[in-house]
């Protein structure tokens, strides 16, 4: 409790404060060593020991906790310098997480032998102290952390097989209340501490559930039946009153997607609203996040190029499109002016910067080394992306980007694993808008950018079109920018034949008034007309007429005619029967035989037409 209050003060101190605010420090890990460096102007300091794991820093920037093979050393940051505090007798940890206001640290491992008398494989240790408070079981990292805090550590919420368990501030060794849910594999407590969500799966064809409990009561309040999903991604907004619900399932049904099928949903966590975000256009979500302040949302959806949307939570109501580009990454900066979307991974490494409060642009950068982290820095003003191992075994370093785009530093590191900033409590740094120097800045976007020529022999020059691969991957490529629609008016398909008969029409009556005439008296005067040919071309149109009338007329078939033409089919049936039968039995199928054995009715029925056709004629 101690550590909590002095936690808020520390936030309230920071905002309050005139003095400068701490220069950033970035953790720098390399294969066995992590060092802590002013990210624009490295300079050699203390390594300490450390595994292949990351290294994490508590919320209020103050500590930084190293994994090595043998214990996790915690350093401290601030003020005094980079110092160890004190180590956790801990062997082989994979992951570390601080609790909200930096209580309790929580490190995972993989379970040994030993576990059964220890107590577990996770350990939840004093971050005062470094004693260990709790242990218990988490067989596997796929939903790591399975106990989680709410901002103000009073509550905490705990997932074991079909049940979630409730920790107060109390004592967080003994939960005070659970409630059931049948398979329940991911759960998400909302930083205000009121309400918990949790999603089961879809099981043997029955629908999953997607459920929000009231705390400390576990009162549902909103439920949702599922289908088609598999995993759950839950987002809370900052104020805990929204959450966005990712259903994905592995395989996509309708072939749209390699990555699988994905749905999104909004509820409200009074249960007043819920509903599933409907696109226009197919293809997957690659990416959701909110705003910090928790009023609105982006999302990333659709193939590439995709469209990013604003939405604003109360009734899920697009504000604000940026555009289809080639990103499927979100990052809001921590005071939630500046918005980079990005395009990571598989794309081609290209990022967009966006003031959101004025919904405009401030520029583009791209790195094309594939970086693998990417983020801003606690001062909203500066973007870190690094290449880093195993991902990249060559080009590992970092990039140090401004708002707007500007490379300001480039460091290359041999063997990086990790290059992250070290995190800092709300209202350490200033919220600055745009630096006067970069308003009105002129910049190239990525649409703008002509796209390389690809080498073409000599002797294919100027054989080849534009139908190349390669062109059409660059017209995919191309950037489309926020757009307002205007109606337009259009008219029919002659609109610019008849425009250009007017023009010439303007034209020719401007040269003859300038030549001293009128346009009336310029006509040539008209030939004078034939009648006699007029009147045979008449009497010729109407005889054709007369003609096309009366072929027109379907003749009338006499009775004589059908029993004719009917005496001839069968006769004509008869000679392939006889053929049929100077044939081997053996090679005839079973259509040509039933033909053999209709004989008989074929020539009763021929002879009964021929006496009809005798009595007529």
């Amino acid at each position: 409790e101690t550590h909590r209050s002095t936690c808020k003060m520390a936030a309230a101190a920071a905002a309050a404060s005139a003095a400068p605010p701490p220069p950033l420090t970035l953790i720098v890990r390399k294969k066995d060593t992590v060092s802590l460096l002013d990210p624009e102007n490295p300079k050699p300091t203390k390594d300490w020991d450390c595994s292949e794991f990351p290294c994490v820093s508590s919320h209020d920037g103050s500590k930084v906790a190293i994994p090595a093979p043998e214990e996790v050393t915690v350093i401290q940051t601030k003020p005094d310098g980079k110092k160890p505090l004190y180590t956790l007798a801990e062997k082989n940890v994979k992951r570390i997480v601080f609790s909200p206001c930096d209580t309790y640290i929580m490190t995972w491992r993989s379970r040994v032998k030993e576990d059964d008398q220890t107590g577990g494989n996770v350990a939840i240790f004093d971050a005062g102290t470094g004693e260990v408070v709790r242990r218990f079981n988490q067989k596997n990292l796929d939903r790591w952390p399975t106990l989680k805090w709410s901002r103000d550590e009073k509550v905490a919420v705990q997932m074991v097989s079909n049940q979630l368990w409730l920790y107060t501030d109390e004592d967080i060794t003994r939960f005070v209340k659970k409630i059931d849910q049948t398979k329940v594999s991911q759960f998400e407590i909302a930083p205000s501490g009121k309400y918990v969500c949790a999603g089961s799966p879809e099981v043997n064809s029955k629908p999953g559930v997607l459920a929000i409990y009231t705390l400390p009561e576990f009162k549902s309040t909103a439920s949702r039946s599922l289908f088609k999903c598999e995993e759950f991604d839950l987002k809370w907004d900052s104020n805990g009153k929204y959450l966005l619900a990712q259903a994905s399932v592995v395989s996509d049904t309708s072939g749209d997607s390699y990555y699988g099928e994905t749905h999104q949903y909004l509820m409200h966590a009074d249960g007043s609203f819920t509903q599933q975000l409907i696109f226009q256009n197919k293809g997957p979500i690659s990416d959701t996040q909110w705003s910090p302040d928790g009023k609105s949302f982006v999302v990333i959806q659709g193939h590439q190029p995709a469209l990013a949307s604003l939405y604003l939570p109360e009734k899920c109501v697009k504000k604000f499109e940026f555009g289809r580009a080639s990103w499927n990454t979100i990052r809001w900066s921590p005071h939630g002016r500046f918005l980079l979307l990005g395009g990571f991974g598989a794309l081609q490494g290209q990022m967009h910067f966006w003031d959101t409060y004025k919904k405009k642009k401030v520029g583009v950068a791209q790195d094309r080394e594939g970086p693998k982290y990417f983020d801003w820095a606690p001062d909203s003003r500066r973007f870190v992306t690094a290449t880093t191992r195993p991902l990249r075994t060559v080009d590992n370093g970092y990039k140090i980007w401004s708002y707007a785009g500007e490379l300001k530093t480039k460091v290359v590191i041999d063997h990086l694993y990790q290059a992250s900033y070290v995190s800092a409590l709300k209202g350490t740094y200033e919220n600055k808008p745009q630096s006067p120097r970069l308003k009105g800045r002129k910049f190239q976007d990525f649409a703008a950018v002509p796209a390389p020529k690809a080498y073409i022999p000599p002797s294919l020059r100027g054989r080849m079109g534009g139908g190349s691969l390669s062109a059409q991957l660059r017209k995919e490529r191309a950037v489309s920018g926020p757009t307002k629609v205007h109606s337009v008016k259009t008219g029919g398909k002659n609109v610019e034949k008849n425009r250009k008969k007017r023009e010439r029409r303007r034209k020719k009556a401007a040269e003859t008034s300038a030549g001293g005439g009128s346009a009336e008296q310029s006509k040539p005067a008209p030939k004078p007309k034939n009648v006699e040919k007029e009147a045979a071309g008449e009497k010729k149109k109407e005889e054709q007429k007369d003609e096309k009338k009366t072929e027109s007329k379907p003749e009338e078939v006499s009775e004589e005619k059908k029993l004719a033409k009917k005496v001839k089919s069968l006769k004509k049936k008869l000679k392939q029967i006889a053929q049929l039968e100077g044939k081997d039995p053996g090679f005839l199928n079973q259509d040509q035989k039933n033909k053999i054995s209709s004989k008989s009715k074929i020539q009763a029925e021929l002879a009964e037409t021929e006496r009809s056709l005798a009595a007529l004629s």
